[in-house]
């Protein structure tokens, strides 16, 4: 078949044909057969390509196009093209697996940043961090006392607590403090910190305060270490109120190291 009547069976397709040329294509499609069969190969490829991928005046012959057929529906092709799907497939896979490692790892990443300035901050220094700095045990007066008649259980009690066996330690000073009147105010102090380090954070509320309340001498010590009570159980306010009890006069325990604490807090 000629490339004209390829050209003629184009415009018929496409509508283009006058009236006149129309009759006598369906005319010969009804002598041809052979003419029939193109007209209608011809429309089935107009139906499945558009213009700008088909073009009848460039087109091969049928024998080629049975061929292409052929090769694309063969077995090889099918098997490449499942082959391709499955690469694709397991590419998208890895793409999203990536996508989701990335995401987890931007959200470890974030939470590292969150927990490092939190805990790590210059700025601000968390309340068990303050209490461990300030409770400075080394400075604390010896249990022991010269007039008093029962030497080694106190000596037995200060062994223990500076070994940090506070629980063994405190059995000894509440007997201590049921039954003795000289030193008392150490032994308070000795009772509320072995308290106050073993949780018991009632209890030792309840010691530092008898001791502010009493007329003895260290009776001023009791806040400091009862604002240092406030602190570790994070009571922040109530620690203020008391660090400013004792930055009032410069002649206070422990005044500079109040005056210390507030600004960190």
């Amino acid at each position: 078949m000629s490339i004209e009547e390829d050209i003629l069976i184009q415009n018929f397709l496409k509508n283009t044909l006058s009236e006149k040329e129309k009759e006598e294509v369906l005319l010969r499609i009804e002598n041809d057969k052979n003419f029939s069969d193109k007209v209608n190969f011809e429309k089935q490829l107009i139906l499945n390509l558009n213009d700008t991928e088909w073009s009848i005046s460039n087109a091969i012959n049928h024998s080629e196009i049975d061929e292409y057929e052929k090769l694309l529906r063969s077995e090889d092709t099918q098997a490449l093209k499942n082959t391709l799907q499955e690469v694709n497939t397991e590419y998208q896979l890895k793409q999203k697996r990536r996508n989701q490692s990335w995401l987890l790892y931007a959200g470890i990443a974030t939470i590292l940043v969150i927990i490092g300035l939190t805990v790590f901050s210059p700025f601000k220094t968390l309340p068990n961090e303050l209490y461990a700095n300030y409770l400075d045990l080394s400075e604390l007066p010896s249990l022991v006392d010269r007039g008093h008649s029962d030497q080694k259980s106190l000596i037995k009690a200060q062994k223990l607590f500076e070994a940090k066996e506070y629980d063994q330690s405190l059995a000894i000073l509440e007997k201590q403090l049921s039954t003795i009147q000289k030193n008392k105010a150490t032994i308070y102090l000795y009772t509320g910190i072995s308290q106050m380090e073993l949780g018991q954070f009632d209890k030792a509320e309840i010691s530092f305060n008898t001791l502010i309340e009493s007329n003895l001498i260290d009776s001023p010590k009791g806040k400091w270490y009862k604002a240092l009570l406030f602190i570790k159980k994070n009571e922040l306010s109530n620690a203020k109120n008391i660090l400013h009890q004792i930055t009032k006069s410069s002649n206070n325990y422990k005044f500079k190291e109040a005056s210390e604490l507030l600004n960190k807090l």
